[in-house]
């Protein structure tokens, strides 16, 4: 199942403890992690690493790694201090092994933070 903009910035703001379950992040702060996003993704995509478009729905190949590299760029604008974005290569590595897994015989497996 994917997950839009608007899922992937509530699960950052959880992941900064700035949102509790059940509520309903704030526009303001939603916008912040978007806009991360939209610079994220142009990244991204000139690295051959996207194979969806800048408005779709996020593939669930790329929800975890795309929500940890937007935490880990949107920490200092919440107050929290940064423990994600030294994944961010690794991140980056977990979404091209998943785009690429059709054409590797076998995945690799990943550890969770």
């Amino acid at each position: 199942m994917s997950q839009t903009t608007t899922e992937i910035a509530s699960a950052v703001l959880r992941k900064l403890g700035r949102l509790p379950d059940g509520q309903v992040a704030p526009p303001s702060q939603v916008k912040i992690i978007k806009d991360a996003y939209t610079g994220l993704y142009d990244e991204l995509f000139n690295d051959g690493l996207v194979n969806w478009g800048s408005t779709d729905a996020i593939p669930d190949l790329a929800v975890y790694p795309i929500t940890i590299m937007l935490t880990g760029r949107v920490s200092d604008d919440f107050g929290v201090p940064d423990r994600w974005s030294s994944a961010n290569e690794l991140m980056r590595f977990r979404i091209s092994q998943q785009i690429s897994s059709p054409y590797v015989p076998q995945p690799t497996g990943f550890k969770e933070f």
